[in-house]
């Protein structure tokens, strides 16, 4: 029973993800959406399963002391700060106004309306079609932004220079000399956007992530030149296809021939393109091949079956 239900489920919704291609009603539509709401939970609860089986796997080798279980620590620490800079504690802890608003009907010049900002001075206001720092007139002078604005709806933006915070906005209708006074202060936000999260993505991440890519670089030319000897025909082609791809890349391949670009051009367009359309045509076919045995209840390897 506990391969059988598996396999009965893999059948019956594979055969509908195949049925519902064909089939322009409406409900079958809101039903794939369903699905996909459903299986998008599913794969959520599956980096929950990661999270866990990553301190499965690396706490007893830390616990331990095995070889170099100072990077698990660091592996583990960091994923760790990553998950707590990701959860929106705005929600749980809450974060107040982002700023609040005022209207007074006179103190604008004749036929104009005002906008005053109070803001501190790492802030953006942008008032109408009038836009600029927080601080015009000096840092501590109140208020920080006026901007002279005609009158009606008047849509008014508060934010600061970097993101990760968030935004106050509001809509106001202002008569002739009315003068709205606004005071912002927008808060951090938490999560994905929050200010943490996104600069330990830019700042940490980000570099680390370069890094490896630069030092993969040299890896690829080590095994570029190992693998580029001519011991047979093939080889031999590969390593003259690369050369000439390469100089024709660099600057250096046009001064030598102005045929280099072009032949470059059409080793790209013609051999190379050939190889990786076979090679895309032979995974489609292998993916739908797959794809028919699971949905036939032939293939069980994702149940653990040999």
């Amino acid at each position: 029973m506990k391969k059988t239900l598996p396999i009965a489920l893999g059948v019956m919704v594979g055969f509908y993800a195949l049925a519902e291609f064909y089939v322009p009603h409406w409900k079958v539509r809101w039903l794939t959406t369903e699905f996909q709401t459903w299986a998008a939970i599913i794969g959520a609860f599956a980096f929950i399963l990661g999270g866990v089986n990553l301190i499965q796997v690396n706490y007893p080798k830390i616990r331990r002391r095995e070889r170099d279980w100072q990077y698990k620590v660091v592996m583990v620490a960091a994923a760790a700060v990553m998950l707590l800079a990701g959860l929106k504690w705005q929600k749980v802890l809450g974060t107040g106004e982002a700023g609040t608003y005022a209207i007074t009907p006179t103190g604008a010049p004749a036929g104009k309306a005002l906008v005053r900002v109070n803001a501190p001075d790492d802030v953006m206001v942008q008032a109408g079609p009038v836009q600029g720092p927080a601080v015009q007139r000096g840092a501590y002078a109140s208020p920080q932004f006026e901007a002279v604005v005609d009158p009606g709806p008047v849509s008014i933006k508060v934010y600061r220079r970097v993101g990760g915070y968030e935004d106050y906005t509001a809509d106001v209708t202002l008569a002739a000399g009315a003068v709205v006074t606004v005071t912002a202060d927008p808060p951090m936000m938490w999560g994905t956007r929050g200010r943490v999260y996104v600069w330990l993505y830019e700042h940490v991440f980000a570099p680390c992530n370069a890094t490896m890519f630069a030092l993969l670089a040299f890896f690829v030319v080590s095994a570029a030149f190992r693998a580029f000897r001519m011991r047979n025909v093939e080889a031999t082609l590969l390593l003259v296809s690369a050369i000439i791809v390469m100089l024709g890349t660099a600057p250096i391949g046009a001064w030598i021939s102005d045929d280099l670009p072009e032949i470059k051009q059409w080793i790209l367009d013609i051999p190379n393109n050939g190889g990786r359309r076979a090679i895309m045509m032979g995974a489609a076919i292998g993916a739908i091949a797959t794809s028919l045995r699971i949905i036939l209840g032939l293939e069980r390897s994702h149940l653990g079956s040999e």
